[in-house]
């Protein structure tokens, strides 16, 4: 009888050792998981930020008359797009750790059709799938950013 009762504990032991160790590690893994999509979102949110000032400085530049249609695909985590001051271009984020904003600043003044003091607003970007975005000479001082 004793034999059973130890085979029976022994048993349990092995069960509670591999929950021991199957748990934390299925907790380790999704934390990582969870964090390199984080990051992946992040990484392409610069790309897109980046893209669009660079996009912006270049029809500057060439000057009066110049226009560049540019195709990005918007992650779904953008909620909202909007410029600031005619330099700081800010997106509006929300993911599994809440809500964020990514700021990319110009060299130059850039602005957008629907402005309302110091904020010019650039929602019809916002959102998830692929955007067409012009870019085009405005004014002699300013980019003007809008939905293609």
């Amino acid at each position: 009888m004793k034999s059973n009762s130890q085979s029976a504990l022994e048993y349990m032991v092995i069960i509670a050792l591999t929950l021991g160790i199957i748990i934390p590690t299925t907790y380790v893994f999704f934390n990582y998981s969870r964090e390199s999509s984080i990051q992946i979102l992040d990484s392409q949110i610069n790309q897109i930020g980046r893209s669009m000032i660079d996009t912006a400085e270049t029809v500057y530049y060439s000057g009066q008359s110049s226009k560049i249609v540019l195709e990005l695909n918007m992650p779904d985590v953008v909620t909202d797009m909007y410029i600031i001051d005619s330099r700081e271009l800010i997106f509006n984020l929300t993911t599994s750790i809440g809500e964020n904003e990514a700021v990319f600043f110009s060299s130059i003044n850039i602005t957008s059709s629907n402005c309302q003091g110091q904020v010019c607003l650039l929602s019809e970007i916002a959102g998830s799938g692929i955007k067409k975005i012009k870019f085009e000479y405005y004014n002699q001082s300013q980019v003007l950013i809008s939905k293609s």
